[in-house]
């Protein structure tokens, strides 16, 4: 019999709500990125030790994208980082349309390098959300390192949830608490694996959606 590996995955929220996911009996759209910025070179203000420094050069690429005045309750919810490279979950209005997203991003010259934001309007007729993005390679600095890497994150419309767990293929299992008012999720995995089941739980351990 094989033995599943659990990891309890306990997220500390900054600035807010995070972790999420969407209840639906349909299926759910699995990669809602429309949009995807670029990096830019140089890019960067706020220093890079500090990990909230960040959202000050991801707020000015979207105004840049959008403009000024069509951005507002912009926030970082979630914070993961691989070597050196963070990942975060940022939700934002776009002339009071709520978007969400996933930002990559590495520590450059005292600041940071974005290099690339994906994000999309809410879907609210779904439950949860699942966004995911996977490479082989991180960019740091002057040099590209290999390192595999699969980002787990999303959105919760559904305030039942109260625990996902993500299971790959070769029988890990990655269980991730959602706690109240809790509206973005994020895990980030240094390994090479492949989802094989999703599924969104209430507190009673009840399955509310799966895929």
């Amino acid at each position: 019999m094989k033995r599943r590996l659990i990891f309890i995955i306990t997220l500390i929220l900054i600035s807010g709500c995070s972790n999420s996911e969407v209840l639906n009996k349909e299926q759910p759209t699995q990669s809602i990125n429309n949009v995807t910025y670029p990096a830019d070179n140089p890019p960067v203000v706020g220093e890079a030790g500090n990990e909230k420094s960040i959202e000050e050069p991801i707020y000015q690429r979207l105004i840049k994208y959008y403009n000024s005045n069509s951005i507002s309750e912009f926030e970082v919810t979630n914070y993961a980082k691989i070597s050196k490279t963070i990942f975060c979950t940022i939700n934002f209005k776009v002339d009071n349309k709520l978007h969400y997203g996933l930002v990559q991003a590495y520590p450059k010259d005292k600041g940071w390098v974005i290099q690339s934001i994906n994000e999309t309007p809410e879907i609210p007729d779904l439950a949860v959300v699942l966004q995911m993005s996977v490479g082989k390679e991180l960019v740091e600095e002057n040099e590209t390192i290999k390192q595999s890497y699969r980002i787990y994150s999303g959105y919760i419309n559904e305030k039942q949830v109260k625990e996902i767990r993500i299971t790959t293929t070769d029988d890990r299992m990655y269980v991730i608490k959602i706690g109240d008012n809790q509206k973005q999720f994020l895990y980030a995995s240094p390994r090479e694996e492949v989802k094989a089941k999703f599924v969104a739980l209430d507190q009673n351990g009840k399955i509310i959606y799966e895929q």
